[in-house]
């Protein structure tokens, strides 16, 4: 694709976002389309910062609220966690769950780290000088929005900021992910579950392995009912809240983000963007401490990852006395 096609699409895509038809690792269309869309978040944040959060954010809280008003009632109020101070996750163990899903459950699989979704070779030429001819093009009034300033950062950096990974950044392994963990019982997906599952739908490819899982998670996460979905239901609370009240569509897909992030990038980069991420959802959804928890123990998550696979401690047998229950506080539930 020439520079003038490129233009030609950033020109035809007029802000609309774009659904990646399949797996593709370097996509030109899509980032023209991607690139276009992003000019759209500097004026899209202001207005939730003048307008309030957004409105799956207000009925969660008020969900909150109601829940805690009728414990009280009733009297069967708990006693309340030290939320944002107390770990949701406990890291090691859950690597170990992952190290025996790799090692002894399924050892004909060989994982591999993969490669990321990237910038296409002509939007990394457009990246250069693109701002200003979109700024130009702002000027004579053939664009809407101003322009807004990438610093040459990662394609994916930017689609996990924005919850655009399931549209820019396809496995093609979403629907089947998505198929076996409807198969699970209400509240009966685990972490491990979900690694485990997307990870024998890509062959062990640890990068899009947790991309899927993402991708699953957060294929919609501005639509207002989100955490209404009967996929949702599946999934185990994961917060650590007192009581199963706060956002756990949030908490599942960032702690797969930000974690497959951790994958790929140096300790103190994913630990950045979990401190970004948590800077983010403050403005638009007000403060949540278990909800950086979260993201922060994503990030170790993701890095531990990533030295259980690059120093290949994969390999290693296990400890006859390790331990799998990693959701904190513990309970006697055995995994599979």
């Amino acid at each position: 694709m020439s520079a003038g096609e490129f233009k030609d699409w950033l020109k035809r895509s007029n802000g609309e976002h774009y659904q990646q038809p399949g797996l593709q690792m370097t996509d030109p269309r899509g980032d023209a389309y991607l690139i276009r869309k992003l000019d759209q978040i500097p004026w899209k944040l202001l207005k939730t910062l003048v307008g309030g959060s957004y409105p799956q954010a207000e009925i969660e809280k008020e969900r909150e609220l109601q829940t805690i008003e009728t414990a009280q009632k009733t009297g069967q109020a708990e006693d309340p966690l030290k939320i944002g101070r107390t770990k949701p996750i406990h890291i090691p163990r859950l690597i170990n769950a992952i190290h025996r899903v790799i090692l002894e459950q399924y050892p004909a699989v060989t994982p591999v780290m993969g490669e990321e979704h990237k910038w296409s070779s002509e939007a990394q030429r457009y990246l250069w000088y693109g701002f200003w001819h979109r700024v130009g093009r702002f000027i004579i009034g053939k664009q809407r929005e101003f322009p807004t300033l990438l610093f040459m950062r990662s394609k994916i950096f930017l689609l996990l900021a924005c919850g655009w990974t399931s549209r820019y950044a396809v496995t093609g392994q979403e629907q089947a992910l998505e198929q076996k963990i409807m198969n699970y019982p209400d509240h009966g997906v685990q972490l491990h579950d979900m690694f485990r599952e997307s990870y024998l739908l890509n062959r062990g490819n640890m990068y899009l392995t947790m991309l899927t899982a993402e991708n699953v998670l957060a294929s919609d996460p501005y639509r207002v009912d989100r955490g209404e979905s009967q996929l949702q239901r599946k999934l185990v609370y994961i917060r650590h809240d007192s009581q199963p009240l706060g956002d756990n569509y949030g908490a599942w897909y960032h702690f797969f983000g930000i974690g497959m992030y951790g994958l790929v990038r140096a300790p103190f980069v994913a630990r950045a963007v979990a401190e970004i991420e948590s800077f983010g959802s403050l403005f638009l959804e007000g403060k949540d401490k278990q909800e950086d928890y979260i993201n922060r123990y994503g990030a170790i998550f993701g890095r531990q990852l990533n030295r259980l696979i690059e120093k290949e401690l994969w390999k290693q047998p296990l400890p006859k006395d390790a331990r799998y229950d990693y959701m904190l506080p513990v309970t006697e539930k055995s995994f599979k």
